[in-house]
């Protein structure tokens, strides 16, 4: 009996330890029950509009209904539907069409609290990706004083659809087609509405994002349906010259794709028939090895009406303070878009001999590091500053970084950070689980200089603050990048100048980019 007794007591005494932890906060949708873990309250699963199913697939985000009672907010919800390439950091996640739901970790959730927020945008080509991935773990972020949030939208065909049929049930003045980048907008709608409520200021919002999530973050600052959404902005290897299709291509894809499923038509009763597929059917004639046309952003004439690297330069674009930069290796994404960076040299034609001059003023390279390097230049390096060199024209602080920071457990492996290897620095390490045991002192050290320059960006526009090396403002007439490597993090003056030069005037002559 006193056994049974004890097992009573101590079991009631973790119940209430349990029920302590538990926190509850109430939205315009209803009440949440959340959590808290690590001193931070925890909102996961929240959705922001309604399940994009049935009638509402391919349609622009529709208000979510209310709930009664209370909902569970402890779990991740489901990503949205991809064909999923599991690693040593990014596990396997359970998906599902209804996947449009948003996380946020929070310090303090006094509604007068008025803390900066941050929104991240994940990457992943625009066909993979989700909010649950462990490397996107707020807590680390939120501990410095702001609210983190983080959402899912969605991917692939399901996300980026021009088929013809759509216009069957549309206005012209209805954006429809970029529906992923649709997603986007509607939860930083949610944000202005909500966020008080989890101590956020919406008047102090920070978009920030990696890869095609640093790309999305370059589409809203080029696109006008997200004006006063967000008031600063840091793209994290997010291109830049990147050539975005154009509607008609974009319908020519959708329509050959909608074929290859067994649809033809543009009529109400192929849109049906579209809607009727099977999840896992598109996800079989979905590409995994490259971006394509059909499953990305495209020029709508709503969400994006121009090249972003042209609204950049004529200065139509967010008014708002912006970061933008590179990692040393990005390279490593090459194979996975299908891309051969030897082989992409031959591109230069005969101007290859002063190419390589350039590239080689500090000593000889062997084919695959000048390739290498010639693929992060054009892609990232030079974008990041140029995109840069635009807002600092319009009026705007801007500021450049290049990753090149290896760790310590990796150093003399590989030859420099990979696309998206600057995530965990930024959002600190309990994203790494087993991995995280690895980590030096000098690694830790980079990590909190990494989040610290980001949350004091979020917070006054200005990552530079007490005991972090000077990080100044990028302008054409002070071409500064922070660069973070192995030795120091220090700011350096025209870095890799002649190469950004000559991957600027490429891109230039291609989409007629004026120089900034």
């Amino acid at each position: 009996m006193r056994y049974l007794v004890l097992a009573a007591t101590l079991l009631l005494i973790g119940s209430s330890e349990a029920d302590a932890a538990k926190v509850a906060l109430r939205i315009d949708q209803g009440i949440l029950n959340g959590d808290t873990e690590d001193d931070i309250q925890v909102f996961k699963n929240i959705p922001y509009v309604a399940a994009p199913t049935g009638d509402l697939r391919w349609r622009a985000p529709q208000p979510v209904p209310n709930w009664t009672g209370a909902r569970d907010a402890t779990e991740f919800g489901p990503v949205c539907p991809q064909n999923q390439r599991p690693s040593q950091f990014i596990p396997k996640l359970p998906y599902a069409e209804d996947c449009l739901s948003l996380n946020v970790w929070s310090p303090n959730t006094t509604s007068t609290a008025k803390l900066p927020v941050m929104v991240w945008i994940y990457g992943g080509a625009f066909v993979t990706g989700g909010s649950a991935i462990p490397l996107y773990d707020g807590t680390d972020l939120a501990k410095r004083g702001v609210v983190i949030v983080s959402f899912n939208y969605r991917l692939g065909e399901l996300g980026f659809l021009a088929h013809p049929a759509l216009a069957s049930e549309h206005t012209s003045d209805e954006a429809t087609g970029n529906f992923g980048l649709l997603d986007q907008i509607a939860a930083l709608k949610w944000v202005q509405k909500n966020i008080a409520a989890f101590g956020g200021d919406p008047n102090n919002v920070t978009i920030f994002g990696e890869s095609a999530g640093g790309m999305s973050v370059n589409d809203l600052m080029a696109s006008p349906m997200a004006r006063g959404l967000f008031t600063k902005a840091i793209s994290e290897s997010g291109l830049g010259f990147n050539e975005i299709p154009s509607l008609e291509k974009a319908q020519q894809a959708s329509a050959d794709w909608g074929t290859a499923m067994g649809v033809t038509g543009s009529d109400a009763a192929a849109l049906a028939k579209l809607r009727a597929l099977k999840i896992d059917d598109i996800l079989k004639h979905r590409a995994m090895d490259k971006t394509e046309v059909g499953s990305t952003p495209f020029l709508d004439g709503k969400v994006l009406a121009d090249q972003v690297s042209l609204l950049f330069a004529k200065g139509e674009i967010a008014k708002v303070p912006y970061i933008a930069g590179s990692n040393s290796n990005e390279a490593s994404l090459a194979q996975a878009i299908g891309d051969d960076p030897v082989k992409d040299l031959d591109k230069f034609g005969d101007a290859l001999p002063k190419v390589r001059a350039v590239y080689e003023a500090g000593g000889k390279l062997t084919d695959e590091e000048f390739g290498r390097q010639v693929f992060g230049d054009a892609l990232f390096t030079a974008p990041a500053q140029t995109l840069a060199g635009f807002v600092d024209k319009n009026g705007e602080p801007a500021r450049v970084y290049h990753f090149a920071y290896i760790a310590d457990h990796f150093r003399g492996q590989v030859p420099g950070v990979n696309h998206g290897g600057e995530i965990p620095f930024v959002f600190g390490f309990r994203g790494l689980g087993f991995f995280a045991n690895f980590t030096s002192d000098a690694d830790r050290k980079t990590a909190t200089q990494m989040g610290d320059y980001w949350v004091n960006f979020a917070k006054t526009g200005d990552p530079n603050g007490a005991g972090l090396p000077a990080w100044p403002a990028f302008s054409n007439t002070a071409r500064e990048t922070l660069l973070v490597d192995d030795d120091a993090t220090k700011a350096v003056a025209d870095f890799r100048r002649g190469q950004v030069q000559i991957m600027t005037g490429v891109w230039a002559k291609r989409v007629g980019l004026p120089a900034p």
